[in-house]
């Protein structure tokens, strides 16, 4: 009997509708639509929250920010031994990572003298986890298969593999990543990143692993080897969503903000030709996957692996006026969220599209499932197998819930003054509304009626007829944060109790 195997593919910022399988009519993803076929799509799967690492604990830690704490990038994570990786080891795998992990290890564990006891540093890697490659933008062993094929020496540094090659006369009437990076495509980072990932499975085969892959692209710098550079015309881009009154009449939140504040892209040409770059960036990586599935068949080891195809969060190129992947609109919410689950008991549900909710932290459970493992009794998420299977075990979920610390991202003179412990929202979404609830007392609450407008556009929080509906979500937030929050000593506390 063949043993078991699971890849988790996170890729960073990939936008939910930037498939051919989602009805992008643009874009090229061959591999991923081919994959999506044999599998199932989840078409509402949300991430709980941004930016990368904070989102990363929640999808490793199987809980929301509200119960891991580590609220924003480089912020230190407190008991990381509750996570996937750690609980796979203890019931006998060997779970392996590649790419990185954007994981803060907690300061007080360090000894004296260590240089991140009092620095902020998320280079590090969560406990339980084999580190098969350290590769977020690059590598040593990256830079020395480059200079084995020939990239002279100097050529083989960040400051130039990650500028394209822009002419010496200088970019002209474009943004410099209309031009192609300086290595060849078959030679990028995120073909070498798959060259180890099918080294990984190889050497593996027949043992039962775990191993997740961590693409840094399509995540900026914005850049793209030749073809994919020139692949898809700017002017074939859809439009972003978005209306004009945005920056004549915005919330007092975005007013507060220095980063990714409305009026970005604010150019036509500006959010063409990024959207061209970063869909460039989607099919190179799709290139790559096919690669990797295919290996994987070739290997024999297609039909005991379950693979996960998802992402951290997704990008706004435009949307809104924003850039980046923060706050609480759908496009920086919803995910990707692809489950080839090999068993037999999942053919009949192979090439379906799944529409109720899951989130993110879901992840975690479905892989011990997988396993025939329990979960981890902190895992706050739910396995999504039985919905693979077809077999309706597990009603759906009637909503989702997502939160965001925005501190770091208020202007000087805003945090200055401001508490930052106030400075957080909560979002819950269900198939009609959508409730935004700020910690900060002067920041008015946000109610969509994501059925008359799924865009977000217009805020219905202070109209009267819609008070009873805000109390409701409000009300509703509240009791959910009392249930998921930290609270492990007293649930530890419950065990001992007469």
């Amino acid at each position: 009997m063949l043993r078991k195997n699971v890849l988790l593919i996170i890729a960073d910022e990939f936008r939910a509708d930037c498939l051919g399988a989602a009805g992008n009519p643009v874009i090229q993803t061959p591999h991923l639509d081919a994959f999506a076929r044999e599998s199932v799509r989840f078409d509402q799967c949300y991430v709980q929250t941004s930016p990368c690492g904070p989102s990363r604990m929640c999808i490793y830690t199987g809980r929301y920010l509200c119960a891991h704490n580590s609220s924003d990038n480089m912020t230190p994570l407190m008991a990381a031994e509750d996570n996937l990786a750690m609980h796979l080891r203890r019931h006998g795998l060997d779970p392996a990572i590649m790419g990185y992990n954007d994981y803060a290890i907690d300061p007080r564990i360090l000894p004296e003298g260590h240089p991140h006891k009092t620095s902020l540093c998320y280079d590090y890697f969560l406990p339980g986890f084999e580190v098969a490659l350290d590769h977020e933008y690059d590598s040593p062993e990256w830079y020395a298969a480059l200079k084995r094929k020939g990239y002279p020496p100097e050529m083989c540094r960040r400051e130039v593999m990650y500028a394209p090659n822009v002419p010496p006369e200088g970019p002209g009437d474009h943004n410099p990543f209309v031009y192609p990076a300086h290595y060849r495509a078959e030679d990028s980072e995120s073909q070498f990143m798959t060259d180890v990932a099918v080294d990984y499975c190889a050497r593996h085969r027949g043992e039962g692993w775990f191993l997740s892959v961590n693409y840094i692209k399509p995540h900026g710098p914005y850049i793209c080897p030749a073809p994919y550079h020139a692949m898809y015309d700017p002017a074939a881009m859809p439009p972003p969503v978005r209306r004009p009154e945005e920056l004549t009449r915005p919330h007092p939140y975005f007013a507060r903000l220095l980063l990714n504040a409305p009026g970005e892209l604010m150019q036509e040409r500006d959010w063409r030709e990024l959207r061209a770059c970063y869909y460039g960036m989607i099919s190179e990586l799709d290139a790559c996957l096919g690669r990797l599935f295919r290996a994987i068949k070739e290997s024999g080891q297609w039909d005991n692996t379950l693979i996960i195809f998802t992402s951290d969060h997704g990008s706004y190129m435009g949307d809104h006026y924003l850039v980046g992947k923060a706050h609480f609109y759908d496009t920086a919410l919803r995910v990707p969220y692809i489950l080839r689950d090999p068993d037999p008991a999942a053919d009949a549900t192979r090439g379906s599209v799944i529409s109720d909710f899951c989130e993110c932290i879901d992840t975690a459970p479905t892989v011990c499932e997988f396993f025939g493992l329990p979960p981890h009794d902190r895992f706050q998420g739910r396995s999504l197998l039985g919905a693979a299977r077809g077999l309706g075990d597990t009603p759906p979920r009637p909503r989702i819930h997502h939160e965001y610390y925005y501190y770091s991202s208020l202007k000087p003179e805003e945090r200055s003054v401001a508490d930052p412990d106030a400075c957080r929202l909560w979002t819950v979404r269900d198939r009609r509304f959508k409730y935004v609830q700020f910690g900060e007392e002067a920041l008015p609450p946000l109610l969509f009626d994501l059925q008359a407008d799924p865009g977000e556009f217009e805020n219905l929080a202070a109209r009267p007829e819609y008070a009873l509906k805000v109390a409701e979500y409000c009300q509703h937030l509240l009791r959910w944060r009392m249930r998921v929050e930290d609270t492990r000593m007293e649930r530890w506390a419950n065990r001992y109790r007469a």
